[in-house]
């Protein structure tokens, strides 16, 4: 079993090259849907948060109000933090449970970490190798304000709270350079993907 982790900066379309990956045999294992599901309704992380930034942040049943708490963080490193610290110890706890449970089941393909803190968090030491997404700024300016409606400062607030691209280079096996179209997207994740199975 090979366990690759995947990361990439906002906009970067890393959600696409894991879809694309699942397509291909890969089983995803994604850490923002393991740190949403911790803060959903009964969710682990809902009291602390509630600690530590109050009630204004949630709605009036009780559920995280999403959007305001990003709104928050995303503009505030040191709140950024704080919310990572939250959520990371359990989050990296789950999904090495997950891996260990399906090294013991025999699964012998290739396993994918989608993780946009993969770097930040310290996960990229739970995997074998990791391919970092890229793509030009403008392009992920562009796919962000068409996504969700967000500002340019907003979106710029929050890349300035994530590692650069540069940053992330130093740190990845592979780079998957997706500026252009997605039939060579498609192109380059066939040839990473098929190397990666050869060198198991």
């Amino acid at each position: 079993m090979k366990v690759i982790g995947l990361t990439g900066g906002t906009g970067s379309g890393k959600s696409t090259v894991a879809a694309y990956l699942e397509k291909k045999g890969c089983i995803i294992i994604d850490a923002d849907k393991i740190s949403r599901d911790l803060t959903k309704p009964g969710g682990e992380a809902l009291e602390p948060i509630r600690r530590r930034f109050g009630a204004d942040v949630f709605f009036e049943d009780g559920s995280l109000d999403r959007k305001k708490l990003g709104g928050i963080v995303f503009s505030d490193d040191a709140k950024l933090r704080s919310l990572e610290e939250i959520t990371t110890d359990i989050v990296i706890k789950k999904i090495l449970e997950k891996v260990e449970h399906l090294k013991k089941n025999g699964f012998n393909g290739t396993v994918i970490l989608d993780a946009p803190l993969l770097f930040e968090c310290g996960m990229k030491d739970c995997t074998d190798e990791n391919w970092l997404v890229t793509c030009d700024l403008e392009n992920r300016i562009q796919r962000l304000i068409d996504r969700d409606g967000i500002s340019r400062q907003s979106i710029l607030d929050r890349m300035t709270n994530q590692l650069s691209d540069e940053q992330k280079r130093m740190m990845a096996d592979r780079v998957i350079e997706n500026s252009g179209s997605l039939t060579e997207l498609y192109s380059r994740i066939d040839r990473f993907i098929e190397r990666a199975r050869d060198e198991k």
